[in-house]
């Protein structure tokens, strides 16, 4: 395997160049970084900028940090970028929610959940900023009255029946990277210009203008890296690390600026365009997206013509996948305990079909899948399209990198998927081309603004909050609707209705505070560099965070699914059928935190989701459905697109756990729920094939935002070539039967 230098004369040993790369990465201390928080700040106290245009005043904040940020190529590098002045640093963004950790600066080295490091100098530097945005971050910005500001911070610090991510900026989106690789900052200014000519409204204008200064922007950014390579190469010594920095400066001299003509500019170009928008607004969730097709005309064109080989491409890509990981995410305490650990969410997707319906697994598909099962890092996340067309040979090698530690790649129906987008406005071909963005939501890349996990949502408390007239237990205090005493409720239906009133009440708050924010989003920060690559914005003249893009949605994620269809099937069980407890002695137990073990083991003895049940089975169902269509009966966002459902949690199925009482299928206070549409955590008892079809009584079709499955399986069931197919064949039977993911965790 060569570098990407001269094939013909390289002799530097590149076998080693990645993992070289992945044990750098890996052995840097992870640090939150000032410098975006610092250059932003210095921009927006900077009176000559008060009165210009939003669009513009964000493209020249974005230019201002992009000119001003440090750049550093490091040692044996050849895809080259910094998100942050640290080797793996965070980025804070204070004009959004980064207010929240900026407030804790001074314990986030020493904090329990996610330790980052900060020299002392920083966040005294920082602290001095604090009060300058006190007034100007989301939370105040979003509402009209201090009375508004102050709930919402409050409830948002405790997260106790929603959170919103999207306050901390509306990101979740695959860009159109294609078209930036394609076309180049400077062909996307020309396609500007021309939309200019034909319009004299002039928001449009100030839109155009704003994306015509993040172009330039894109196109200073790489001659930085020109200039530093350039640098770094008058005084290397070593000649074949001379040539590839030379190598280096001529790729970045070419890309973000102009169109990519090579493999090797195009993944250069998608890497610094990729860090860019990073700076413009909350990045961790910006998506790569489909890149084993956008980039394989590259691949098939370099590799025709001599100029790379399967070994550089792949090198390449690796380091794409390790640069990647340079970045982290850096929260408050509140948001790290929701989320947990540190998350992977820029997702490459690979595999599925193209928009005409044929199978479009490829040769960069195969190796993207290599990577997947060599480098095991954090990020990225790896997701695979599977259909009935899959080749036979690329589905073994999902089935076999499955058995690897971790839990890479997880797997995507693509009929179900595509059919669930269509239902609500994808179109075939869109849909077809669809990504998993983030945790597992699909959109269509560079045609969508989703907004994908715009908030999570507890269902657990809607339940404890019916079962105690709108308090939760052992709380007087009224937080959700009046609902009636259980001592009134004389039948399931009763219960049922006290359920629908608290999650609808629920629901309205989130709806309420969401729209706000996505109104500060389009008010207060355009993202004029993200939507130049997002089809339906240059076109319109208008912003995506305002709903220029192709595709507008919100996706709100229900958490704790299967506590509720497992409680309702207890209390349906134990009190309307069996009638060995009243409704009042059950929530009595309830209050007592289950203490009597006696009443706790006959609860949880009940039948649960996961055994291949139907009567259990009906209440995971029927909690999925009423949450779907409690979702769907919010109607339009700001932007015009639908809100949609998704069950997946990321960790805040433990956060919320830890603020939910006790519940009536036998969990006590404080315990976590299970992750997504997963069964509750040791219900299912009956073996994987009973799971599978208890999944397959799931109506899919109506969580269009996306489900989250993690299976947990042993792997030493499995670990030989009769397990690897019959983990495959029942696989493609969930599949068949309209599942929708699944992700192993091999134990």
């Amino acid at each position: 395997m060569n570098a990407i230098v001269d094939p013909q004369k390289s002799t530097t040993k590149a076998v080693t160049r990645v993992p070289n790369l992945k044990k750098a990465v890996q052995a840097e201390e992870y640090a939150a970084c000032i410098e975006r928080a610092m250059l932003w700040t210095q921009f927006s106290k900077n009176k000559n900028n008060k009165a210009k245009s939003r669009p513009v005043f964000i493209a020249e904040a974005t230019r201002h940090v992009l000119r001003n940020k440090t750049v550093e190529i490091y040692p044996e590098e050849l895809v080259v970028g910094n998100f942050t002045a640290h080797r793996v640093g965070g980025i804070i963004y204070p004009e959004m929610t980064g207010i929240a950790p900026m407030m804790e600066i001074f314990k986030i080295p020493t904090r329990r959940v996610n330790p980052l490091n900060i020299k002392f100098l920083d966040r005294i530097k920082l602290a001095l900023t604090i009060p300058y945005w006190l007034t100007r971050n989301t939370a105040v910005l979003a509402f009209d009255n201090n009375e508004d500001r102050a709930r919402f911070a409050k409830e948002q610090g405790e997260a106790l029946q929603y959170q919103l991510y999207e306050a901390g900026g509306i990101a979740h989106l695959a860009p159109g990277y294609e078209k930036i690789i394609r076309l180049g900052a400077e062909g996307i200014i020309a396609e500007v210009e021309a939309f200019e000519a034909q319009t004299t409204d002039p928001e449009k204008l100030e839109f155009y203008r704003g994306v015509k200064i993040s172009m330039e922007a894109l196109g200073e950014f790489g001659d930085r890296y020109a200039a530093e390579a350039t640098r770094v190469a008058s005084d290397e010594r070593d000649p074949v690390r001379r040539q590839e920095l030379e190598k280096i400066a001529e790729v970045c001299t070419r890309v973000p600026r102009h169109g990519a003509s090579s493999f090797y500019e195009a993944v250069q170009c998608m890497t610094l365009v990729h860090i860019a928008i990073f700076q413009e607004t909350a990045g961790e969730t910006t998506c790569p997206g489909r890149i084993d097709q956008f980039l394989n005309p590259y691949y098939e064109q370099d590799l025709a013509d001599g100029v790379i080989t399967r070994e550089e491409a792949k090198e390449l890509l690796g380091a794409f996948c390790v640069k990647i990981c340079e970045t982290i995410p850096v929260w408050s305490e509140t948001t790290g305990a929701m989320l947990g650990g540190m998350t992977s969410w820029e997702v490459i997707t690979i595999g599925g079909q193209d928009s005409e319906g044929n199978d479009a697994t490829n040769e960069l598909s195969f190796i993207m899948l290599e990577l997947a099962d060599e480098l095991r890092m954090r990020q990225p996340n790896f997701h695979v399209r599977i259909h009935e067309n899959t080749p036979k040979a690329f589905y073994d090698e999902v089935i076999r990198v499955n058995f690897g530690p971790g839990s890479a790649p997880a797997m995507y129906n693509d009929e179900t998927i595509i059919e669930s987008m269509m239902n609500v406005g994808y179109s075939l071909e869109d849909a077809r081309d669809y990504v998993a963005i983030g945790c597992v939501e699909p959109t269509a890349p560079g045609k969508t603004l989703g907004s994908t996990d715009a908030g999570m949502y507890n269902l657990a408390l809607a339940l404890e909050m019916a079962l105690n007239e709108g308090c939760q237990i052992g709380s007087g205090k009224l937080i959700g609707a009046q609902t009636p005493p259980v001592s009134s409720m004389t039948c399931m239906q009763d219960v049922l209705d006290a359920y629908d009133v608290q999650t609808k009440h629920q629901l309205a708050k989130l709806h309420r505070d969401l729209q706000a924010v996505e109104r500060f989003h389009a008010k207060h920060h355009p993202t004029p560099l993200t939507s130049a690559t997002l089809e339906g914005c240059l076109e319109q003249g208008v912003c995506s965070t305002q709903g220029g893009a192709k595709y507008n949605s919100s996706g709100i994620q229900g958490t704790g699914m299967a506590v509720v269809a497992d409680s309702l099937g207890a209390i349906e069980s134990a009190v309307f059928e069996d009638k060995w407890l009243t409704l009042e002695e059950l929530v009595a137990h309830l209050k007592d935190n289950l203490s009597d073990e006696v009443v706790r083991t006959r609860l949880e003895g009940i039948d649960k989701f996961g055994n291949d049940i139907p009567k259990a089975d009906a209440w995971m169902k029927w909690v999925g459905d009423h949450y779907s269509d409690s979702i769907h009966a919010l109607g339009k966002n700001t932007r015009g697109g639908q809100y949609l459902a998704g069950v997946y949690s990321n960790t805040s199925h433990t956060h919320f756990g830890s603020l939910t009482s006790a519940t009536p299928n036998g969990r006590r206070a404080g315990e976590t729920f299970a992750s997504g549409f997963a069964p509750e955590n040791g219900a299912d008892k009956r073996g994987t094939t009973a799971l599978l079809n208890s999944m397959n009584r799931i109506d899919y079709k109506k969580f269009a935002n996306g489900i989250n499955f993690n299976i947990k399986l042993d792997a030493s069931s499995y670990d030989c070539d009769d397990g690897k197919s019959a983990l495959g064949s029942m696989y493609k039977v969930y599949f068949k039967r309209h599942g929708m993911q699944v992700q192993a965790n091999m134990l």
